[in-house]
């Protein structure tokens, strides 16, 4: 990643990150008590769910990221948001809006349409932009700017006769799909933006999406900064507003600085997966399905039913939801290649939905295997689910540091099927010789004799086919700088290192090999093997960058050229060499650059030591 990313990089996660603690209601809600008296009840429906729909859907989908507002005859602009065209082409009012109103068509049942693909999809609940930061309305709304106005002409854009948001809500509501609101708090083309003009324009508006449309599940509204928060809004002024009048609504956290700042009901993180989970505070993650969220002709950077499972068992194994926007083109339509990823999702969780919604998040600090792990009760019945991201070789998963009773496993989905359990010593489930034809990610319930209690595992354990497998979040960082550059970033498939650019970072992979020289198969025979490990690094790099490394293992040394695999985000596992494993008990991995070319050395996200048999 080069040094100019990291530095913005760095300098937004401080403006996200802080909270201007003078305002008078930087407090959880706004010091509204009815809301902090009510969350669990307000909030269980959502812990429940799991998995939504985002809805990007406004005057800039009909651009699609060109401008002017026709992908033959307009510039392209690459960035990947493409409801921000407004900035990016620097385009004024009202030139915005008179180019792209005649071109926003939507079409009539147009909404049935997406409630029906969220429902096939397994998604619970939707978010819908009413309004978004250009600030047209997708409600026909009353205010006085909205109906007319010297810049614009209005903001309402629904077809004469039709109001958009009420389509989406009665459309969602029937498809026992339940809706909610976003909402932009800032507006590029109001001209009071900054004054108590605006704020009454806000109140109307929110007022207005609370009283016209029935039961809502969601207030979600976007942004703030450490300017412009709290009190600036009149928060408690609209969350008593909203609470009489909606009082099983819950609220996201934007109304205050900070992505992850614990003022509502759930926090927000954006594109980017925590690390670990956060006992005791919900929080839901918004992606989408290509880069962009407002619709795009040119990112088609579609991500896999494979990418979204894993990005939806890894956000809900730390206890978390999945918002996930599709971005409907000019004419409402949800681009098929994110409707075909969506209902192959929604087959998946069919079959295996038991072990997502109203689940919590894994017990285990470290998974004791490659994967997932969510826990559900359900009628005093305690049960984990294995959400497998790889067949183990050996057919066996081993459940090392938990303590409590296993009575029983079993495979679900399409073919479910008992599974047989060893529950002398360290819990052993052994699974059939192949995955299920057909399933995307096996899934393997296990039956507790009670809750689950687990011992913190301080060190990865070799696996029950004994590999040995070190991720991102397993490293310990070394350097003889002041202060590391490298540090663990969040994207699609996982944790990795990034920022790796200074050859004075290294890194220390600890775990503890217990069969690194005798293989028990099968049946009970064993034999003497010689603990011989192929090194398999999973990595990216960008063109231009790279260098060399050196692994060190004991007496061993590899040393490996780092090569690109086209980009920063474009992961592939290489095999470095092999070593072997003379011994049992704790030993460790280190990793350390002895060149460094270009942006950075690579964005490391794994390291397996694969049996040589």
């Amino acid at each position: 990643m080069n040094k100019f990313k990291f530095l913005m990089i760095a300098a937004a996660i401080t403006t996200v990150g802080g909270v201007a603690k003078a305002d008078p209601e930087v407090s959880p809600f706004a010091g509204v008590q009815s809301l902090i008296d009510s969350k669990a009840e307000r909030t269980a429906w959502f812990e429940e769910a799991r998995f939504g729909m985002f809805i990007h859907w406004g005057l800039y989908s009909a651009a699609g990221g060109y401008w002017p507002p026709d992908p033959e005859t307009g510039t392209k602009y690459e960035q990947h948001y493409a409801e921000w065209i407004k900035v990016w082409a620097r385009v004024p009012e009202p030139e915005y809006g008179d180019l792209q109103k005649p071109i926003f068509t939507p079409e009539e049942g147009i909404m049935e349409s997406w409630a029906e693909l969220a429902r096939d999809a397994g998604m619970r609940y939707a978010v819908l932009t009413t309004k978004h930061h250009d600030g047209y309305t997708l409600f026909e709304s009353t205010a006085p700017y909205s109906v007319d106005n010297e810049i614009t002409g209005g903001t309402n854009i629904s077809p004469e006769g039709r109001d958009l948001v009420r389509e989406y809500t009665e459309a969602f509501r029937d498809a026992g799909v339940v809706p909610g609101y976003y909402y932009s708090l800032i507006d590029w083309q109001h001209p009071g933006y900054s004054g108590e003009e605006y704020i009454e324009y806000l109140h109307h508006h929110l007022d207005e999406l609370a009283s016209n449309y029935g039961d809502v599940g969601i207030l979600w509204v976007d942004f703030s900064s450490a300017e412009r928060q709290g009190s600036h809004w009149g928060t408690r002024a609209i969350l008593e507003n909203w609470h009489a009048k909606q009082p099983a609504a819950i609220y996201n956290n934007r109304f205050w600085n900070g992505l992850e700042n614990d003022y509502g009901d759930f926090f927000t993180p954006e594109k980017y997966i925590p690390p670990t989970g956060h006992p005791g505070r919900l929080f839901e993650v918004c992606h989408t399905m290509n880069e962009s969220f407002g619709f795009s002709y040119h990112d088609q950077n579609w991500k896999s039913t494979r990418d979204i499972l894993e990005m939806l068992t890894d956000i809900v194994s730390k206890g978390g939801n999945l918002l996930l926007n599709v971005g409907p083109d000019r004419y409402g339509r949800i681009p098929e290649p994110s409707a075909v990823v969506l209902r192959e999702v929604g087959q998946w969780l069919e079959h295996h939905g038991e072990s997502i919604y109203g689940t919590q998040a894994s017990p285990f600090v470290r998974t004791p295997f490659e994967g997932r792990c969510t826990v559900a009760e359900r009628d005093g019945a305690h049960t984990l689910y294995l959400h497998l991201y790889e067949w183990p070789e050996s057919g066996m998963i081993r459940l090392d540091g938990l303590t409590t009773g296993v009575t029983g496993a079993r495979l679900i989905g399409p073919a479910p099927a008992a599974l047989e359990v060893n529950v002398d010593g360290t819990p052993l489930v052994r699974l059939p010789e192949a995955p299920p034809e057909g399933v995307e990610m096996p899934v393997v319930a296990v039956s507790l004799d009670g809750p689950p209690n687990t011992d913190e595992l301080p060190y990865v354990f070799q696996a029950a086919d004994r590999r040995v497998v070190v991720n991102a979040t397993d490293a310990i960082i070394q350097t003889s700088a002041d202060e590391p550059v490298i540090r663990p970033e969040t994207a699609v498939g996982g944790v990795h290192l990034g920022y790796w650019s200074s050859v004075d970072d290294s890194v220390w992979f600890p775990f503890f090999a217990d069969r690194p020289l005798r293989v028990v198969h099968t049946g009970g025979t064993a034999e003497e093997h010689p603990g011989e490990f192929e090194v398999l690094v999973e990595y990216a790099c960008a063109e231009g960058a790279g260098g060399e490394i050196e692994i060190r293992l004991l007496d061993q040394v590899l040393k490996a050229d780092v090569e690109s695999t086209g980009g920063w985000r474009s992961f592939e596992t290489r095999s470095l060499g092999k070593v072997t494993l003379s011994q049992s008990g704790l030993q460790a991995m280190h990793v350390r650059p002895l060149s460094i070319e270009g942006q950075g050395l690579m964005n490391l996200r794994s390291i397996t030591l694969r049996p040589v048999e």
